[in-house]
């Protein structure tokens, strides 16, 4: 019981991590235990206590605005108390530097530090009390950074291993089992994942609509209409749609410090009903890595996409893109030279003549099997089952218990040796696994090229435009000035590698 001398006033710094775990207390935990603590004490706490939620931690990224603002106010004299209040020490800071500077400011302004957990009113300017919270702030240091080489060996285990860490991703749902830690105490931990049905098939549609051209910003638009979000309920943006599509882990693979490593959850199109079977995923996902890596990538806003050339069409002049001008409302549209206005053409026509020259390429054989490659077939079929009888041969050798040290030895060797077919056997699937072309993945090859064209949407062909308008493809189309009697066909340059 502490025994009260004198009545001093209080303000608090409550501060709680955002895991929650253990010992953790809420602010109004740590308020209410103060209240307690510090009403046997003599201590009347204040209306405005500074509140903060994050690491104190040496290791911590994220800065404590209202520990930044304490400092301040000891610094300017604006503290306002006799007493500064902590639930605990480690409350205040778990790095000692920081901790020492709070405690000189006290000592400094006359202020002491009281510990509710300790029932102890601290003097910074006494010796023995100085040196106490000193050596708790030490302490704490001390217990942060083990509990960060406890996460960090964890974290490093669960890659050694292909377990998933972190955040479950969008499309997959976690799996838990009970278990107990190094200390023996018991806790539900996260042992495997797999893919969620009724959230995997959004993703899957995701990837098969960057394939077939859909913008990020219509898909956005599109699924917010639908009510699908994110695991927090947050609207998923476009750019969280393009990371999303970009990431190994939804074909059963993990990048952890720049290195890719085969994880042990299954590929997110693996359950039953899925749209597709796990290996036309797997071939989908690279196609749409070969989509996003295209520097000639456009992805324009969906609504404000009207004209399929505008912009890829130059001016022959100064090599400005050109836009489209309607000068009155009955007449003609015309592309215009959008940064001087060198140059005025007729859309229509200028339109049907770069139409023609890219239908009649789409329509040539030789393109269509140049940019459409052929399926693995048989070959790809025959080495996809040879990887998952080495993997499940690698993963009972992995298993073994040598008793002897030639048994450790032989094991090694075939597991080294394991790996090496491995590593060949994926490269070759690798190379067998088709890799089409954005143009492939943009356009629908087929008969009548010319319907299809027609059936293709603006943003898609305003990307088809982009890849082949080009000096390196058909030619860029340049429009020059023009001539007392010139046809538009006679102003329409195709400039292209010499």
């Amino acid at each position: 019981m502490i025994t009260s001398t004198a009545t001093l006033t209080g303000r608090e710094y409550l501060r709680v991590s955002k895991d929650k775990s253990g010992d953790e207390r809420s602010p109004e935990e740590q308020h209410d235990e103060n209240m307690i603590a510090t009403g046997e004490a003599g201590i009347v706490l204040l209306d405005e206590p500074y509140r903060d939620v994050g690491s104190a931690s040496r290791h911590a990224t994220k800065a404590r605005k209202n520990f930044d603002r304490l400092i301040d106010d000891l610094k300017n004299d604006t503290f306002g108390a006799d007493v500064l209040v902590l639930w605990e020490s480690s409350r205040g800071s778990r790095r000692t530097g920081e901790w020492i500077t709070l405690i000189e400011l006290c000592e400094e302004r006359g202020i002491k530090i009281f510990v509710s957990t300790h029932e102890r009113l601290y003097d910074p300017a006494h010796g023995r009390d100085r040196k106490s919270l000193i050596d708790d702030a030490s302490d704490s240091e001390y217990e942060s950074w083990k509990i960060r080489e406890r996460v960090m060996r964890s974290m490093n285990a669960n890659v050694a291993a292909g377990k998933p860490h972190g955040r479950i991703p969008f499309g997959y749902m976690r799996e838990y089992a009970q278990q107990r830690n190094a200390r023996g105490k018991s806790a539900m931990r996260p042992v495997g994942q797999k893919p969620d049905p009724a959230v995997a098939v959004h993703a899957i549609e995701l990837f098969q609509r960057i394939k077939a051209g859909d913008p990020f910003l219509e898909i956005e638009r599109d699924w917010a209409a639908r009510g699908i979000v994110g695991r927090n309920g947050a609207q998923l943006k476009a750019q969280n749609l393009r990371a999303m599509a970009m990431k190994v882990l939804y074909i059963g693979e993990r990048v952890h410090h720049g290195m890719t490593t085969q994880g042990d959850w299954p590929v997110i199109a693996d359950f039953e009903g899925s749209p597709m079977t796990p290996d036309e995923f797997v071939a989908l996902f690279h196609e749409v890595q070969v989509i996003l890596a295209d520097p000639k990538r456009q992805t324009t806003r969906p609504g404000g996409t009207k004209h399929a050339y505008s912009r890829t069409i130059k001016c022959a002049v100064c090599g400005s893109g050109v836009g489209v001008s309607y000068r009155a409302k009955n007449e003609r549209p015309e592309y215009v030279c959008r940064d001087h206005g060198c140059v005025k053409i007729d859309k229509e026509e200028t339109d049907k003549i770069v139409t023609a020259e890219i239908v009649a390429y789409l329509a040539r054989p030789e393109v269509y099997h140049a940019v459409v490659p052929e399926d693995g077939g048989a070959e790809l079929a025959q080495v996809r089952s040879q990887l998952t009888v080495k993997r499940a041969q690698l993963e009972a050798f992995e298993d073994e218990d040598p008793e002897t040290p030639a048994e450790v030895r032989l094991i090694a060797r075939k597991i080294e040796k394991l790996e090496a077919e491995t590593t060949a056997l994926e490269q070759r699937e690798t190379a067998l696994t088709p890799r089409p072309s954005p143009l492939a993945a943009l356009f629908n090859f087929g008969p009548d090229v010319e319907k299809r064209w027609e059936a293709t949407p603006i943003a898609r062909k305003r990307q088809i435009a982009a890849l082949l308008l080009t000096p390196d493809v058909l030619g860029e189309v340049r429009i020059t000035k023009a001539a007392e009697r010139g046809s538009v066909t006679d102003r329409i340059k195709w400039a292209t590698v010499a």
